[in-house]
């Protein structure tokens, strides 16, 4: 069964699963979920626990012997796997399903993996261990969800965080799950039991939100001129080079430019989307840009990314940046420029 964070500790009450996969793209909220199916293990009875590594030449057959092994010091255990590559590749999910049916009762199988491409959650291996048991995949946490998150978790820690305090707080830590959380315990310690304002917030909370390039496309894609402006100004001191920059724009424009083809004959966003391979979860963006984006538009983007590159190779690197900026706003639908 799929599981969010928020349904996990109702579901662990009830009983534990055989086995989970937790893996994504925001490392607290995987080690949250990790902590708490431990817990439950631990309280369960649980007290053994081994953890082996899916690196490159990984010998499958030792996780099944790690599964089907009886410990000597404990009678019920975990065993963790981690997958470093995102993907067990053709050995790995045969035995992946073979281990399923052969779990028994005293053996919690977890498996832990950073981000996992859609198709590959789509696969075999992935659905039945899905269906096996509990899955929490964390995609990134979107712009629009951060505020909300911050401020529950600002409530639960305890904290009086007032409006415009915490306003700033989202601008700092925004993209950034794990400074924002140790920010907020930085703030009990702080201010245990006070309304927090803007002052001392500015005293405690050091800038640290991330700016990362992919954040830039969205925030771009979906029309949010001011935002994507901030974050490459803010990829620029962070000291980010141009061509980086220019690398996911690019990405970006050539699946804006294949769904744009589609959705000029359907008019069917989401179509066009799927017709063009953008997975599901970063679809929203697209949809977003692809009525005020017409193909022979985004071509001429494309080729202001061309001079870019060579702007940044022949070192005429001021205009490099200009020209990002520009690019940046026409995606956007800020200002239309034409490239010349």
């Amino acid at each position: 069964m799929r599981l969010n964070l928020n349904q996990l500790s109702t579901h662990l009450a009830q009983g534990l699963a055989p086995l989970y996969v937790v893996a994504g793209e925001e490392p607290l909220l995987m080690q949250e979920a990790l902590d708490a199916i431990r817990a439950a293990a631990r309280k369960a009875g649980f007290s053994e626990r081994e953890v082996l590594d899916a690196e490159r030449g990984f010998n499958w057959q030792q996780l099944a012997d790690s599964c089907a092994s009886m410990s000597l010091f404990a009678t019920q255990r975990i065993v963790e796997l981690n997958l470093p590559s995102g993907a067990p590749g053709v050995e790995g999910s045969k035995m992946l399903q073979q281990l399923i049916p052969q779990l028994s009762r005293d053996t919690l199988f977890i498996l832990q993996s950073g981000p996992i491409e859609w198709r590959s959650r789509q696969g075999g291996w992935y659905q039945a261990l899905e269906n096996a048991g509990g899955a929490l995949y964390f995609e990134p946490m979107k712009p629009a969800e951060f505020p909300g998150w911050l401020a529950g978790r600002a409530k639960a820690a305890g904290l009086q965080i007032d409006a415009d305090a915490m306003k700033l707080l989202v601008e700092r830590t925004e993209g950034n799950l794990l400074a924002a959380a140790q920010d907020l315990e930085k703030l009990k310690l702080l201010f245990p039991g006070q309304a927090i304002g803007l002052e001392q917030l500015e005293q405690a909370v050091a800038d640290s939100a991330r700016y990362e390039a992919f954040d830039l496309n969205s925030r771009a894609l979906a029309g949010d001129g001011a935002g994507a402006v901030r974050s490459l100004e803010r990829l620029r001191e962070e000291g980010v080079a141009a061509l980086e920059i220019l690398g996911a724009l690019v990405w970006s424009l050539r699946q804006l430019s294949k769904a744009s083809l589609a959705f000029a004959r359907t008019r069917d966003a989401n179509a066009a989307c799927y017709d063009a391979g953008i997975q599901k979860a970063r679809m929203e963006p697209y949809i977003k840009a692809l009525p005020r984006s017409r193909p022979g538009e985004i071509m001429e983007w494309l080729r202001l990314c061309a001079r870019i590159d060579q702007g940044v190779k022949t070192g005429q690197e001021a205009a490099a940046w200009e020209d990002l900026l520009t690019l940046v706003l026409n995606i956007s639908g800020s200002r239309k420029t034409e490239v010349v």
